[in-house]
């Protein structure tokens, strides 16, 4: 079966619907000369009612007096021509429509919404599939199918990069950008408003395409994100990386009134977690963007995640590592053989470490400075190596590229060249780049972060895509005492608790338990007990716990009059390091856990870590290791480690327990979990959990 962008890049004819000298300033001309320039063989028809004959070409008034169906139809006409135009082209074979026109409802505009219902109309009633509209063109390198309105894009290279990106400016540039530091195209797509074909579509083309190695996008949005991930998890399957930047890093309105869970896990985070899920890189900015599939072309991977640091500046060597704590890299520990093998090859007093300043003397004798290399490259210890090497920027830099391609040849580990700043690149610069076989990266920072995305790449290579939860039909929630049963019985232990109806019973079932305890209000009007004071800790006698349990219902009814009290719960003290666990479904990515230093200042600290669902023991455990506060986890200033063991059970077993019940529950949220030393276990001290009703 066909793909479904197969008609737009792949097209074996070409309608230019609207062709004339002056169809959007000129527009239809230039998309006729790149064609004519880069492929002149190309099957097209020019369309336009109104002229007979252009630019040596015949002209047809319409798609029916062509006599045969047409591949791709480029749409250079005004938008309010464009859904009856389609609809006739349609009826006569037309399989794909790319709409350069704006105005089909971005903004919210209503009379723009009705024309991109009309235009989907016509693609559910002829099955015609749309490109855009609001878009800038499509390049298809590889055929030289130059469908974009700039004589410049004739000067980009083919090659093993695809290109998807939600703007049409801003495509053109990064492309020319991209271009000139050596990176090559497969197809590159500008998608505009995705009303009918989107990003998923477009990375489904690029996955299957044996000649697309590496995938580059901007997104402002993920229009289907379910569609994304399923295609995101064929990409790391095949071993093609998407490197992706995206906007939006400030949170949309999200349900922070529902739960602390809701406000920490914000939409952001959320999407980095999908990412990490998939193994895509993030970029922050179009430069990272470039210097990330640099790494990425050379089609190399690190076996492991340790990497070794080549430098001949004292300065570049504290900065690097810097960088490098900045990103969380971890450095090779050199093996005293290789430590021994390049010592006659330093500079005297330079020390055989890592990073590795090998000293002014021995930078300008490339062969010495290679030979260094090469020894540590074959260290077991290196996973990666990135080394210092500018491209040459004049006539007088006198370089020779075979002594890097005779290093890049000596080993099948990545290796990286960088410069400490960005500077211009010249042909012969490209040509020197391409001789020598490795990329030379433009910037410290820059580079430090494409050798991040190399080992995660591989490292999500290793473990595999993580699989989509099924769809769940809705369910009755359960009462919330059962499900508090199902996460004991997974590893979620409560304290010893007992829910009573007043002050008295409350005071009794405290001497059971034992003092100190504590006391909670139970009414469906406070959610957050804290806020309503309906929290008393410590309490050592039943006088004290009486006193509680009278003050917290009058605080109760003072802030909420009208509350329903539905009485008290008394619980064990306990003590430890407080941490929130919670679980809710993300109305883009779906189900997600989050776990974060807890307690009442959660979200005043927001160290949290999330994942998609599922997760098992081994993710958990990752997670903890990414909180800010993760030392708190181990022995710290007097005071015993804390029970990890626990704390994974606990993110395991709510975890499941939600992809259970999540046809019925939105949330369920863990505020705090108390971790006590290292195994006395954790105590899930309170458990909220939202319905779907709720």
């Amino acid at each position: 079966m066909p793909h479904a962008a197969e008609a737009l890049l792949r097209p074996r004819s070409i309608a230019i619907i609207g062709a004339s000298d002056t169809s959007r300033n000129g527009w239809s001309q230039r998309i006729f000369d790149n064609l004519v320039h880069s492929k002149p063989d190309t099957k097209i028809f020019l369309i336009n009612p109104k002229r007979s004959e252009l630019w040596g070409h015949k002209v047809y008034p319409d798609f029916a007096s062509i006599g045969e169906p047409v591949d791709l139809g480029l749409c250079v006409i005004p938008t309010q021509h464009v859904a009856s135009t389609l609809t006739e082209a349609a009826q006569n074979g037309l399989r794909c429509a790319l709409i350069y026109a704006a105005q089909f409802g971005e903004g919210g505009d209503e009379e723009g919404r009705r024309r991109a219902d009309e235009l989907l109309r016509i693609r559910d009633t002829y099955g015609l599939r749309l490109s855009g509209p609001n878009c800038m063109g499509v390049l298809s390198l590889r055929e030289r199918l130059l469908l974009y309105p700039a004589a410049r894009v004739r000067a980009f290279p083919s090659g093993s990069v695809g290109v998807v990106f939600q703007s049409g400016g801003t495509f053109q540039y990064w492309l020319q950008q991209a271009a000139v530091r050596g990176l090559g195209f497969s197809y590159a797509v500008s998608s505009g408003n995705e009303l009918d074909l989107g990003m998923a579509d477009y990375l489904e083309f690029l996955v299957a395409d044996e000649s697309t190695r590496v995938i580059a996008c901007l997104a402002e949005g993920i229009r289907d994100p379910r569609a994304f991930m399923t295609v995101a998890a064929k990409a790391l399957r095949a071993g093609k990386p998407i490197v992706i930047l995206k906007g939006g890093r400030s949170a949309r309105g999200k349900e922070a009134a529902l739960s602390h869970t809701g406000a920490l896990a914000g939409d952001d985070a959320v999407f980095d977690a999908m990412c990490d899920a998939y193994g895509i890189t993030r970029c922050d900015t179009l430069d990272d963007m470039i210097e990330t599939c640099l790494a990425f072309q050379s089609g190399r991977l690190p076996a492991h995640a340790r990497t070794a640091i080549i430098t001949y500046s004292g300065s570049s060597k504290g900065l690097m590592l810097d960088y490098a704590e900045d990103c969380a890299i971890e450095l090779s520990q050199l093996s005293p053989q290789t430590c021994e093998t390049m010592a006659p090859l330093l500079d005297p007093g330079m020390e055989p470490d890592n990073p590795l300043d090998i000293g002014a003397t021995v930078a300008p004798q490339p062969k010495r400075f290679a030979e260094i290399c090469k020894i540590i490259a074959q260290d077991d210890a290196v996973g990666s190596l990135v080394i210092q090497a500018t491209l040459p920027v004049t006539q007088y830099d006198n370089q020779d590229p075979s002594t890097f391609a005779d290093l890049a040849q000596s080993t099948d580990k990545p290796i990286l060249a960088w410069s400490r700043t960005a500077h211009n690149v010249s042909d012969d610069a490209r040509a020197f780049q391409n001789a020598a076989g490795i990329p030379f990266l433009q910037g410290m920072p820059q580079t430090i972060r494409a050798a991040r995305a190399l080992v995660r790449f591989a490292e999500a290579r290793q473990r595999g895509p993580k699989p989509l939860p099924a769809d769940v039909p809705a369910q009755s929630a359960l009462p919330q005492s059962e499900i508090e049963g199902r996460l004991t019985a997974n590893g979620v232990n409560p304290p010893q608790s007992v829910l009573v109806a007043d002050a008295d019973a409350a005071a009794k079932q405290a001497e059971r338990i034992g003092f100190p305890v504590v006391i909670k209000l139970v009414s469906p009007q406070a959610s957050h007990k804290t806020e309503v004071g309906g929290v008393a800790l410590g309490l050592r006698t039943a006088d004290e716990v009486r006193e509680a349990c009278a003050d917290m219902a009058a605080r109760l009814r003072k802030a909420v009059p009208g509350a329903t009290l539905d009485g008290f719960l008394v619980q064990e003290m306990v003590s430890g390091l407080e941490l929130i666990l919670g679980t809710r479904i993300d109305p883009l990515y779906g189900p997600i856990v989050m776990v974060g230093m807890g307690g009442v200042t959660a979200e005043v600290i927001k160290d949290t870590a999330l994942s998609l669902l599922p997760i098992d023991e081994a993710e958990a455990r990752a997670m903890l290791g990414k909180l800010r506060g993760k030392a708190l986890l181990d022995e710290f200033r007097g005071r015993p480690a804390r029970d990890v063991d626990a704390v994974v059970r606990a993110l395991v077993g709510l975890s499941n327990v939600f992809l259970e019940q999540r046809g019925a529950i939105t949330d369920i949220e863990i505020n705090p979990l108390i971790v006590m030393p290292e195994g006395e276990g954790a105590r899930a001290v309170d458990i909220r959990v939202v319905t779907k009703a709720s």
